[in-house]
């Protein structure tokens, strides 16, 4: 600090004490030449009033050769003290009149030199010229003049010391606000280059340069400081990370040394971090021949020569590609590990490249439960081949089965429904109303037994049906089924159907029939005891599928129970309700899945119901369908 205060303090004096040497020499300078140059025209100033007083009083006098008058007129130069002698000299050098201070001295003779002011050792002379020929001659002492030259010497000499005093006030006040401040920021700027410490600050006050510059100083410490604190913290979170990431993470420069080498990657590959850091490249741990298959693969990807070393992890980074593979690493003692290896480049801030780090984890487990899930897969689609092929001989036997069962049952219900209608065409007149109710029962029965073995015998070929797919007018097919189901059942008063504009379909004319057959039946069912039915077909293409619906203002079901609807014998009302089976809705779901479709229902208690069926949309160029 005090060898930095000593050379400011000393450039300062010498840049002050200059600048007063300078000024002291230019003030002098200037003086002496005001002497020697002014002098001249000082003297002039003087006289040449005193000249021209005479010039034009002494006009008559010269004329007529007046001596007399001409010395009346030099005497009136007495008053000046400073006037030594004067005289008037006709044309050739004749003196008229004049005078001398000194008593018993005649004045001089005629002058010889040019009109003008001639300076002396002691004196100064004027000569002027008169009218008529006549010279008027001025003689002066210097002594006025030479007082004034005193007095501007005594005023420089003053002005000097002043000068002196102010250089040494100069010199105090900027040391004190300029050269303490500056060796102090000197110290602290030396104190933190050499111990780092940015805690450090320095007294900063006012609001001039200097206190600006202490008050920047400091704050850009505070700003350092922070930054060191986060670096720091940023550090200690990044090793703690290195250190305990399940994952190896090495990381290597531009040229390919290592430059990180964390405690996975040492537990990896056997090597420990002082191996490799700054001494090897990741050329030690991996397989040649794979590094070269890499690098061939990777010249026909780019369309650029890739050399088998280090360039084969850098390429893809280098052009922002995204570089993952899996590789073979070698254990320091010579085991081989299967890993996956991601690779990015490290960029600074301007985005230059300054390294690359690679993630690294072990395969081997995977690997290993990759393998055991290939042999459970491998065994699983034996098995499943074999149990398919169990249930489809199951399947062949119970569609057998079920058409013998359907036969041994449709025999006595003949039998049955046949006595039925012998007794209610011979005997309804001979029964009571007991009977008559009995008998009813006994025929309704029937019906139900019939009907119920219908269906399970069309659900049962649902599932094994081909499809033979058709472009379908779905409009024209819901109108249709509409019309034959008024007609075969029992007309429902005040019914109200509408079925507006329907997408067309591709699917099996025969299941698509059915699919409306079951819905709308179901719908006419549930609404018959309303007391103005209605029923309601329409859809819309919505995405990449043509969505349908029938819609009813029936009984309705509680939503809480919706998804019972399309199962197998899954009833929301009971048969005292409503006649039927349970299978319908179980139907149209299985044919609607196997056109690559979907399914299902809307409704609100005693406010109705609404069935949605959803089909892929046919091309717009498709061929029409009936």
């Amino acid at each position: 600090m005090k060898q930095a205060r000593s050379n400011i303090h000393k450039r300062l004096a010498l840049v002050l004490w200059g600048t007063a040497l300078f000024a002291f020499v230019l003030v002098g300078a200037g003086l002496m030449m005001y002497q020697s140059f002014s002098l001249e025209k000082r003297a002039l100033q003087i006289m040449e009033p005193y000249a021209q007083l005479v010039s034009v009083g002494t006009d008559a006098a010269v004329a007529f050769e007046d001596a007399q008058r001409a010395q009346e007129i030099l005497d009136t130069l007495r008053a000046n003290p400073q006037i030594l002698e004067a005289g008037i000299y006709l044309e050739g050098g004749r003196l008229l009149s004049g005078f001398n201070r000194q008593t018993g001295v005649n004045p001089p003779s005629a002058p010889r030199s040019a009109n003008g002011v001639h300076v002396g050792e002691d004196r100064v002379d004027l000569l002027q010229e008169l009218p008529r020929g006549a010279r008027l001659r001025i003689s002066m002492d210097l002594d006025q003049l030479n007082e004034q030259a005193h007095q501007a010497a005594w005023i420089f000499g003053v002005g000097v010391l002043i000068l002196l005093v102010v250089t040494f006030a100069q010199m105090a006040v900027l040391r004190r606000m300029i050269v303490r401040p500056i060796a102090t920021l000197t110290e602290a700027t030396e104190r933190v280059r050499g111990e780092a410490d940015y805690s450090h600050r320095v007294p900063a006050s006012g609001e001039d340069e200097v206190g600006r510059l202490g008050q920047n100083f400091n704050a850009m410490l505070e700003a350092i400081h922070e930054r060191e604190e986060d670096l720091r913290r940023l550090t200690l979170f990044q090793r703690t990370i290195l250190d305990n990431a399940a994952y190896g993470i090495i990381a290597a420069d531009a040229d390919g040394k290592v430059t990180s080498f964390n405690h996975a990657a040492e537990r990896l590959l056997g090597y420990s971090a002082t191996e490799v850091v700054g001494r090897q490249t990741p050329a030690l741990w991996h397989d040649k021949e794979e590094l070269a298959l890499y690098a061939r693969r990777l010249s026909e990807e780019l369309g650029l020569k890739v050399e088998a070393g280090f360039e084969v992890f850098t390429a893809k980074p280098l052009r922002n590609l995204p570089e993952e593979n899996e590789w073979t690493f070698i254990h320091k003692d010579g085991r081989r590990i299967p890993v996956n290896l991601s690779v990015t480049a490290l960029r600074d801030e301007s985005g230059n490249i300054s390294g690359f780090v690679g993630l690294v984890y072990d395969l081997t487990e995977r690997k290993q439960a990759g393998a055991v899930i290939r042999k459970l897969n491998q065994e699983l689609e034996r098995r499943v081949v074999e149990r398919t092929a169990q249930l489809e001989e199951v399947n062949r036997e119970l569609e057998a089965f079920s058409y013998s069962v359907s036969h041994d049952l449709r025999t006595p219900l003949r039998a049955i429904d046949g006595f039925s209608h012998i007794l209610q065409d011979e005997y309804i007149g001979k029964l009571d109303e007991e009977g008559k109710r009995l008998l009813d029962m006994v025929s309704g029965n029937a019906n139900r037994m019939g009907q119920l073995i219908d269906d399970i015998l069309q659900f049962s070929r649902t599932g094994r049906t081909e499809i033979r797919t058709v472009v379908i007018d779905m409009q024209r097919m819901a109108r249709e089924v509409l019309d034959e189901l008024q007609s075969t059942v029992t007309k429902i008063p005040n019914l109200q159907c509408e079925i507006g504009e329907l997408p067309k379909a591709r699917g099996d004319r025969a299941m698509m029939r059915q699919v409306f057959s079951n819905l709308i039946s179901n719908a006419l069912k549930f609404s018959r005891n309303r007391e103005a039915p209605r029923i309601e077909v329409g859809g819309s293409i919505q995405g990449d599928e043509a969505v349908y619906y029938v819609r009813d203002n029936g009984a309705g079901f509680d939503m809480r129970y919706a998804a019972k609807l399309f199962g197998v014998f899954q009833r929301l009302h009971t048969a005292e309700e409503f006649e039927g089976t349970g299978i319908g809705l179980a139907i149209v779901k299985r044919i609607i899945a196997r056109h690559g479709g979907r399914v299902w229902a809307e409704g609100k208690v005693n406010e109705g119901a609404t069935m949605y069926f959803a089909l892929p949309c046919i091309p717009a160029n498709a061929d029409r369908g009936g």
